[in-house]
């Protein structure tokens, strides 16, 4: 059954700003909320009505990997980002030739509020009447309130909220004590339509009026519907929110609910520097604030990309999500901002290729470029690495217990990605096998399956392949005439 919002937002953001043990994680957390939220919305009873529910309508493989806390190495002092590189085993058979790796990052957490940038925020907030619905508005009022608590008296904020029209609610000054913001929060009621488009812009307008160069300059925008009112047109809106990306002010979304314009809300976010989110239950909440509050005054690096080269006898099989962009024996991928706090990883599966003897070394140069927020300076951090082909023994392909834990993860998000295409054409038994392949694979791997972030994504993975195990059988039952217990 679908879960309620049943716990305190301004509790979670207040636990955000208390300590490094809450810091922001790297990507966005809409994928993995999302198809966990569809999985958990299907009819068990009738088939018929879950053809919505076999599988989510779009899996990000990546954010599935960087939805757990990574264990890795923190920058050295004077550093603003790690880079942690490791095989799953650096020794490769001649029989198997495959060889995982892991390619980790690091930022420093922010402990201190007075140390990070002055904040300029716009909050964004949609006030149309689906709002009012699973008492969606109350607790985004909670946790708004708690929020202006925690933030510094010098801090600007403004808020805007959007029905049939939008209007400023609070003009952008400095929180002092907050008294202000909070009872205009508290007036807010739910009712009309979704008038995204003139929200955002009445949120940029508001930004901009105390706009720093070296501030966070930000809006976050809330909705849980599409605009249909005002200008719709997406493309339009997308381009007028980048004019204003061009100028300095970064944007984030939250969306909330199921029927949403997620596409529109993950460009919204991407060219704006921000993360998108998605918000189904109390698991959700956590996740969203715990990480988009400490994003929110403390980016560490922007502009960021990493670029693999890798001798000509490996052949890259595989990378595990992102976009990647693939060249001659290297590989590049265009990553979000950095913000304090993260961990982050990319995946990779190579393969020797020819016919060598063991003992041949093959290398590999990780290269990660940003721009330092802090420093205000291109900065370049490059790891070299070898993998080598053994002449004797088999190897165990994931013998580092790290690289063996999210590779196993990877794969389990990647079945869920092949799932989702084999669905759209139809081949729903084809999807089946393909996501209970990774369900026992786990299981080999992780018998008594005691970790609760493999455990985490195998759930939402085990609850695709029961919902098309149930539509399997339905459709079944119907093509001879006798669907049991379908409607």
């Amino acid at each position: 059954m679908r879960r309620s919002f049943c716990v305190s937002f301004g509790m979670l953001i207040l636990l955000a700003f208390g300590g490094a043990a809450f810091a922001q994680e790297s990507a966005s957390s809409a994928s993995v909320s999302r198809s966990r939220a569809l999985a958990n919305s299907a009819n068990p009873n009738s088939y018929r009505s879950m053809d919505r529910f076999v599988a989510p309508d779009e899996v990000a493989v990546e954010e599935f990997i960087n939805y757990h806390r990574h264990r890795l190495p923190l920058p050295k002092a004077g550093q603003s980002v790690a880079v942690d590189v490791r095989w799953g085993n650096d020794r490769v058979s001649q029989a198997q030739r495959d060889a995982v790796l892991q390619i980790g990052f690091t930022t420093d957490f922010a402990n201190e509020r007075t140390d990070l940038r002055p904040l300029n925020l716009s909050l964004v907030i949609d006030k149309s009447g689906s709002m009012a619905a699973e008492d969606k508005m109350s607790r985004v009022k909670e946790s708004l309130r708690t929020m202006i608590g925690q933030l510094r008296e010098d801090d600007i904020v403004s808020i805007i909220v959007f029905d049939n029209e939008a209007r400023v609610l609070c003009s952008a000054a400095r929180v002092g004590n907050g008294s202000g913001l909070k009872r205009a929060i508290d007036s807010i009621n739910p009712g009309g339509s979704t008038n995204l488009h003139g929200g955002l812009m009445l949120g940029y307008r508001e930004a901009q009026k105390n706009f720093e160069r070296d501030a966070t300059n930000r809006v976050i925008l809330l909705t849980d519907g599409i605009a249909n009112v005002g200008t719709t047109d997406p493309m339009r809106i997308a381009r007028e929110s980048s004019e204003f990306n061009g100028q300095g002010i970064d944007l984030s979304t939250i969306g909330v609910g199921i029927d949403l314009d997620r596409e529109l809300l993950r460009t919204l976010s991407r060219q704006g520097r921000g993360l998108f989110h998605f918000v189904a239950d109390a698991h959700d909440i956590e996740k969203v604030f715990v990480k988009e509050v400490q994003s929110l005054i403390s980016p560490v690096a922007r502009r960021v990309s990493l670029e693999v080269e890798f001798d000509p006898n490996l052949k890259l099989e595989k990378v595990f999500g992102y976009e990647p962009q693939f060249g001659r024996n290297k590989v590049s991928i265009p990553l979000d901002d950095m913000n304090n706090g993260l961990t982050q990883l990319v995946m990779m599966k190579f393969r020797i290729a020819g016919d060598r003897a063991g003992g041949k070394n093959f290398p590999v140069k990780v290269r990660l470029s940003y721009f330092d927020i802090k420093t205000r300076r291109q900065v370049a951090e490059t790891v070299d690495s070898v993998v080598s082909l053994s002449g004797g023994r088999a190897e165990d392909l994931l013998a580092d217990s790290l690289v063996r834990k999210n590779y196993t993860i990877a794969e389990l998000a990647q079945s869920l990605y092949d799932m989702t295409e084999a669905a759209r054409q139809n081949q729903f038994v084809r999807a089946q096998d393909l996501v209970s392949r990774s369900v026992r694979t786990a299981y080999d791997r992780y018998p008594n399956m005691d970790d609760k972030d493999i455990r985490f994504i195998l759930d939402i993975v085990e609850d695709y392949e029961r919902n098309l195990r149930n539509y399997n059988r339905g459709r079944r039952g119907a093509d001879r005439g006798d669907c049991g217990k379908c409607e």
